[in-house]
This record gives structure tokens, sequence and C-alpha cells, in this order.
């Protein structure tokens, strides 16, 4: 291998961790979804599982935003989670008085983090 390769080489290589590490230190997006007719009344839900870590911190976070929320674990309302499709735990669905809502899916939406 001539000089020149090893300076490619190591360059494409710096660039390649490089990437990795904001890859890694980006926080993940989250990603919502439009809920029609969820069969709960109005309010916020955090949605939850056993021994999930990433739930405690959800449910800090609403807590120290001094938040009224309805905590929905999947051991205990599994017929919620199938009949909304949940498929990740933490989510926190924002249901409008009509029934319908917007779920967050992975941690506390934006919004609700600033209030």
């Amino acid at each position: 291998m001539t000089g020149g390769e090893r300076a490619i080489l190591v360059l494409v290589l710096v660039v390649v961790v490089g990437i990795v590490v904001v890859i890694a230190h980006h926080p993940p997006l989250t990603r919502s979804r439009a809920l029609t007719d969820t069969g709960l009344v109005a309010g916020i839900y955090l949605l939850t599982s056993e021994g999930c870590t990433t739930c405690d911190r959800s449910r800090s976070t609403l807590q120290a935003r001094s938040l009224e929320f309805t905590e929905l674990s999947w051991q205990a309302d599994p017929d919620v989670f199938e009949r909304l499709a949940v498929d990740a735990v933490p989510s926190v669905l924002e249901v409008a008085p009509d029934g319908s809502a917007r779920w967050w899916r992975g941690k506390v939406p934006l919004h609700l983090r600033r209030q």
C-alpha cells in the first residue's frame, strides 16, 4: 500500500467514525401518528411496560411538568395496546374530547417536555 492509499484509507475511516459518533449521540426522532376513535376519554396517557427504564424517565418528565396523565401498562391493559396497535413503550397518547388522538412513539413529545 502506498503512502497516498494509506492516507485515503485513514481519511475514510475518520469520516466513518465521525458519522457513527454523530448518529450514536443524536436523539431518536419522536414519531407520531394520528388515531381515530381510541375509546379513551380525553387526556394524556403514558403507555408503559414493567421494568422499562425509559418509561421511568418519561413518567418523571410528565410529573416534573405537573401534567396530569393516566398510565396504562402493557401487562395490565393489553387490550388497549392491541386495539390501538401500539408497539413501543414508552408511548404518549394525547386524546381529544372526540376520542381521536395523536400517538408519540418512543418518548414524551417536545411540546409536553417544554410546558
